[in-house]
């Protein structure tokens, strides 16, 4: 009876012990699922969180990009605007030598006039001289005809340079409208186009630049004007203007060994890819 009841109680110990052993089994089964959930949890934030500064990253390098062409296009603004007011200065520095080379050489001119004149009066008095007044007058016969013309176009030119555009464009017009025909007329409304693109008036620039085209077809700056209607219709977007005006200039026979023509090439040679796409 005694190891009968033993027998028992040691099967309701190991029993026990068992029931024991099971739940434990079960809690550490639960708080590893619960360990295993917490770790994904934080895997999963992990990622998001670095996606997040992927995407932080990204966005701030297209803006510095974009910063950086913004500057670059400034920078190259600021240095053509720099390179037309030295050239200007270059060309008033030579327009004054032109201007001292011409004083020079007026007393020898009329010594040879009145030579001739002498010559022609007693030796061939029925024979006279070439009429040259309906001819377009040059740049030295306007500075030696009238000094008044030579002054208001060096006016004209020292307002430009010091950045006095309406001042430059007024003085220019009225050098235009006294001289009419010739360089300094052709010469003044390009300057009058130059005074215009610096004070932002392109339309207005445009009407005056054609007028130089139209009325001097085959002048001194027929490739420089072209050069610059193109450089207008560029930053209008007028892709298709802009390269037919680049065309003309190089079809332009007083253009073909200019520097305008070889910028216009290189340039002509940039659209041709964009155009094919």
């Amino acid at each position: 009876m005694n190891r009968a009841l033993v027998k028992i109680g040691l099967c309701i110990s190991t029993i026990l012990c068992m029931q024991s052993c099971s739940s434990v089994t079960v809690l550490r089964t639960h708080e590893l699922e619960r360990v295993g959930q917490d770790v994904t949890t934080d895997v999963h934030k992990q990622l998001d969180s670095l996606k997040l500064a992927i995407d932080s990253l990204q966005t701030e390098n297209l803006r510095a990009q974009r910063r950086m062409m913004a500057e670059i296009g400034l920078l190259n603004t600021r240095l053509s605007d720099a390179t037309d007011k030295l050239n200007s200065r270059q060309e008033e520095m030579l327009y004054r030598l032109d201007l001292l080379v011409g004083s020079s050489s007026k007393p020898i001119k009329r010594v040879v006039v009145d030579k001739h004149a002498t010559a022609t009066s007693t030796n061939a008095p029925t024979t006279s001289a070439p009429d040259t007044s309906t001819q377009s007058p040059t740049t030295s016969d306007v500075a030696s005809n009238d000094p008044e013309l030579d002054a208001l176009y060096a006016e004209a030119r020292g307002d430009f340079s010091k950045s006095e555009y309406k001042l430059a464009y007024d003085a220019f017009k009225s050098v235009y409208e006294k001289a009419k025909i010739g360089d300094y007329a052709e010469n003044a409304l390009y300057w009058m186009g130059l005074c215009l693109t610096e004070t932002q008036q392109q339309e207005k620039a445009l009407v005056v630049f054609n007028r130089v085209l139209e009325q001097f077809p085959t002048g001194k700056k027929t490739c420089v004007v072209l050069l610059k209607l193109a450089d207008i219709a560029a930053n209008n977007g007028k892709k298709d203007d802009q390269l037919q005006l680049l065309q003309r200039l190089t079809a332009q026979p007083q253009c073909r060994e200019s520097n305008e023509a070889y910028k216009a090439i290189e340039i002509l040679d940039q659209l041709k890819p964009a155009k094919a796409k």
